[in-house]
């Protein structure tokens, strides 16, 4: 990671056991978000943002981060971007819009008004707004169901996060929210699989 960051309260990773693959670990990731219980996802964002906000991040221009889907039980990611708006009110945010015909995914800079709408995954992704150059980006907030203390993170299996993110800048902090802490190690990881820089859950920051 090229820039420097700075963390106060970082702890040793809880022991795991287990050496899971990645089918073994998205079929258990899945099953324990669908039983989480709505209040206490309520408590768990607010606690990810204040671990989000005890880190140092350098000055930010342009940041990517996905649109949370409440069915999925996924990490309120607006909370984080707000904050990081208010840090700069001139902080360009995108999001992703993906295209299937050749399995990529593109940054799309938005605005107040700009529409959003489904695609064939279910994934809410802007229909409109300015392209953005993944060389240009100064962060990625990466969607994930696990991550392992590598950081190597389990995704839904698709491959466009890893497609991506290899087309970052070397600078780019690449950062992971999860309600869990991380797996001991990822078996199947391979090459092409890009660690995160970071990974904010709601009790510690984890450092890779």
């Amino acid at each position: 990671m090229g820039a420097q960051l700075r963390h106060h309260h970082l702890h040793p990773f809880r022991k795991r056991s287990s050496r899971m693959t990645k089918k073994e670990i998205r079929k258990r990731y899945i099953k324990k978000r669908d039983e989480l219980d709505p209040s206490w996802q309520l408590k768990a964002d607010d606690l990810i943002l204040i671990q989000f906000q005890t880190v140092d991040f350098p000055f930010l221009e342009r940041v990517m981060s996905f649109y949370s889907i409440p069915e999925k039980k996924e990490v309120n990611s607006f909370i984080l971007t707000d904050y990081l708006h208010f840090r700069n009110p001139a902080l360009t945010i995108a999001y992703p819009r993906m295209n299937a015909a050749d399995n990529t995914m593109e940054a799309i800079g938005v605005a107040a008004d700009t529409a959003f709408t489904d695609n064939e995954y279910g994934i809410t992704e802007p229909v409109d707004g300015h392209l953005i150059d993944p060389g240009d980006l100064d962060m990625v907030i990466v969607p994930l169901l696990a991550i392992d203390k590598q950081g190597h993170r389990v995704g839904y299996g698709k491959g466009y996060y890893d497609r991506f993110l290899a087309r970052c800048s070397d600078d780019c902090i690449k950062v992971g929210l999860s309600y869990f802490e991380p797996e001991k190690v990822i078996e199947d990881t391979h090459q092409y699989d890009l660690p995160l820089d970071l990974c904010i859950t709601p009790e510690q920051v984890y450092v890779f």
